[in-house]
């Protein structure tokens, strides 16, 4: 409880004007911007609105969005040696396990809000307005008894749309929110490790798009750290993302390890 409240207060300097601007851009303009388009495209339902606005310029940068909002502040603690001063006063394990959880749970809020905002526009706010529409009531090649399925065949997880649109779009939120705390946390990390802020903190990004890259030329692309947003690939079982997901936490844990192993030795923590 005591890590939870020090945490909490660890959040609370990282609210300034520049992360809700930052948030109010990333929650709505995707959103009114793919409303704007609409008309361009042959949409067959909420869902493809939903997928319209997740397949927008929000995947390109989500690593660098990821460490943003909190790691890229906490940056500066470091280029201003403020843990020189921080140790003589806390335990300095407490203090990196602080900064690790406002880390991880300012990410996941934020990221489960950029899945969910769109859900709710795509699903209930839109058709409630009618400013998207009218939608295409066919398919080339699906009878109308496929049309009934044709939006949970979409890509991985829109399985979960035949369980109906709240299990969609709660599930889909909370995966992207917790691949957004793991590259907050890898960047965090790195912060630890790299001497470099500017380059511990651009790494995760070049190695989302260089893993992206070298899995889609291996021609396995549902492996790809790009599969938290599964929209331009064809559909693949819901485990399939939680491979790299899970090979990417396990490198996460090792590299949490030997920072915490050597927290009297990395010349950042001195």
């Amino acid at each position: 409880m005591t890590l939870l409240r020090s945490a909490v207060a660890d959040i609370r300097p990282a609210l300034s004007w520049q992360f809700f601007l930052l948030v109010a851009a990333v929650l709505i303009l995707p959103s009114a911007y793919t409303t704007a388009i609409s008309s361009d495209y042959a949409l067959f339902g909420e869902a493809d609105v939903f997928t319209l606005i997740m397949s927008s310029g929000i995947a390109l940068v989500f690593p660098l969005l990821a460490v943003s909002i909190y790691a890229l502040p906490f940056s500066n603690e470091l280029s201003q040696r403020y843990i020189f001063y921080t140790r003589t006063r806390s335990d300095i394990g407490r203090y990196i396990a602080n900064k690790l959880l406002a880390n991880a749970a300012m990410a996941a809020v934020f990221f489960f809000f950029v899945a969910f905002i769109p859900f709710l526009w795509a699903f209930f706010v839109d058709p409630a307005l009618g400013l998207i529409g009218p939608y295409r009531s066919t398919v080339v090649g699906l009878s109308p008894s496929e049309m009934g399925d044709y939006a949970t065949t979409l890509h991985t997880f829109s399985q979960l749309l035949s369980a109906g649109p709240w299990a969609y779009g709660i599930g889909y939120s909370l995966w992207l929110a917790l691949n957004g705390a793991l590259y907050a946390t890898i960047g965090l990390l790195l912060l630890f490790v790299v001497p470099n802020r500017f380059v511990a903190l651009s790494l995760p990004f070049l190695g989302y798009h260089i893993l992206n890259f070298a899995t889609a030329v291996a021609g396995i692309p549902q492996y790809s750290p790009a599969s938290v947003f599964p929209f331009n690939v064809v559909q693949f079982p819901i485990w399939v993302p939680f491979m790299p997901f899970g090979i990417l936490l396990a490198l996460t844990g090792l590299l949490a390890i030997y920072v915490w192993q050597n927290t009297r030795r990395l010349d950042v923590l001195l």
